[in-house]
């Protein structure tokens, strides 16, 4: 009988353990990757790297803007999730602690705050500004002014403010008069060349099983008797990462409906959609970036050269920004594409957005004379990258100058006006005229 007992209690206690498993509130170190939406501290170096016997020269900085509220149409469908909170019943699978919390969330955010940085945004970059400063004492060894160090923006409000808190962190200055990039300046302004495709892979994979067993996993432990609409999920999803890219220790409510396969099914989802409008799948985003990394290659080799410039030259945008930069450097390739059909294939794989361009993600090179040698390494998100042409974390400049200079010069480096999406719509509009009206005359031509 005793015998008996126990093994019945050992039985409710490893049940009550699975259930309190499934608990999100009770997790310590809940699943942290949320793409473009990640926290930067949670991917980003976590040791300082610098080059002994290495002076620095001059210091290249692209940097996305710190972590912001969502946009405003993010905002309102958001704020919809309300009607989920208030239907909640104890159909719900929900332990206690996350049901209580999804029935007492509360949302502030109303439209006016969309897309501003927020406190954290703050923070991101008051704090990089202070760790390159300490890094890099022989590149901020003089006060600001912008002939020794360059800064523009694009004309985003929270692009303008991460450039001042990292100014104002790194020269202990507040500079109100950001200087901002032209209408023609193609080294941010890259939007008007993007050519937008419809991302078919994306389509695919949500209607693909995986996609499917998230929306089925959500539903039920809501104890829903029907499943969610994708849009309805998603605003879930992204109440829950911009909550936490907030706050870093925070356990959202609506995080806790979602399994870490659900987190790593959306996180694939997020990252198909960045590869073919930012990345390697679609071939004119090499291009893109070509304007960005010949500044970068111009700056060194006139340094190289001894020629006046810089000490420091910082640009703040977005993130597609550091993804046409880094793809066109070559980093993060993965030798087989991401595609709708090999979501288990390519959970390794290096084209990972929440790591290439969290919130205020960076793609910093730093040129060093090392003992009478020009060398050059590549940061992301401050950890050094390999060149895998050499193998190198710290390479030869000019390895890196000759690598490189062929993109740079070829002549589809160059942008005009022709080059742009409206202009290229605009021709296509005309192309479509013109063969409708030859058409036209073709089947009425017995009246001309």
């Amino acid at each position: 009988m005793k015998l008996i007992v126990i093994i019945v209690l050992l039985i409710i206690f490893n049940c009550l353990k699975c259930e309190s498993d499934k608990c999100f509130h009770q997790d310590d170190h809940p699943f942290p990757f949320f793409a473009s939406k990640t926290a930067y501290s949670y991917v980003s170096a976590k040791q300082n790297y610098t080059q002994p016997n290495c002076k620095p020269l001059q210091l290249w900085l692209l940097s996305r803007h710190g972590t912001r509220h969502p946009g405003s149409s993010t905002i309102d469908k958001i704020s919809n999730l309300n009607e989920y909170k208030n239907n909640l019943t104890n159909n719900s699978s929900l332990c206690k602690e996350d049901f209580e919390a999804i029935k007492t969330w509360i949302f502030n955010l109303t439209e006016k705050d969309g897309d501003k940085l927020n406190n954290q945004g703050v923070n991101d970059l008051l704090s990089l500004g202070l760790r390159l400063q300490s890094l890099y004492e022989d590149i901020f060894d003089q006060p600001y002014n912008p002939i020794t160090y360059s800064v523009l923006s694009t004309n985003k409000e929270r692009s303008r403010d991460s450039a001042f808190y990292f100014l104002k962190s790194a020269f202990n200055v507040n500079v109100t008069d950001i200087p901002l990039i032209n209408s023609d300046d193609i080294k941010l302004n890259i939007s008007k060349f993007e050519i937008i495709n419809d991302n078919e892979e994306s389509k695919k994979f949500r209607s693909s099983i995986h996609m499917q067993n998230v929306i089925i996993r959500v539903s039920n432990i809501l104890g829903l008797d029907r499943n969610l609409a994708l849009n309805t999920i998603k605003s879930m999803y992204n109440s829950c990462r911009f909550e936490r890219s907030v706050d870093l220790n925070s356990h959202p409510a609506w995080c806790a409906v979602f399994s870490q396969e659900d987190l790593e099914v959306l996180e694939y989802d997020e990252d198909l959609k960045y590869y073919y409008s930012n990345g390697y799948g679609n071939s004119n985003n090499e291009r893109l970036g070509c304007p960005i990394v010949k500044d970068l290659i111009n700056n060194f080799r006139n340094k190289s050269q001894a020629k006046p410039g810089p000490k420091g030259v910082f640009y703040f945008g977005h993130s597609s920004n550091v993804f046409s930069a880094i793809v066109r450097l070559g980093f993060a390739r993965d030798t087989t594409p991401l595609l709708s059909s090999n979501f288990n294939d390519m959970r390794d794989r290096k084209w990972k957005s929440s790591y290439l361009s969290p919130f205020a993600s960076n793609l910093m090179a730093v040129l060093y004379e090392c003992q009478g040698e020009k060398k050059v390494t590549f940061f992301v998100n401050e950890v050094p990258m390999t060149v895998e042409k050499y193998g190198c974390t710290l390479c030869p400049w000019t390895s890196i100058e000759n690598m490189f200079d062929p993109i740079v010069s070829s002549p589809s480096c160059t942008f005009d006006e022709n080059n742009s999406s409206a202009s290229r719509a605009f021709t296509t509009t005309n192309i479509l005229f013109l063969a409708c009206l030859i058409q036209f005359f073709i089947i009425h031509r017995a009246f001309f």
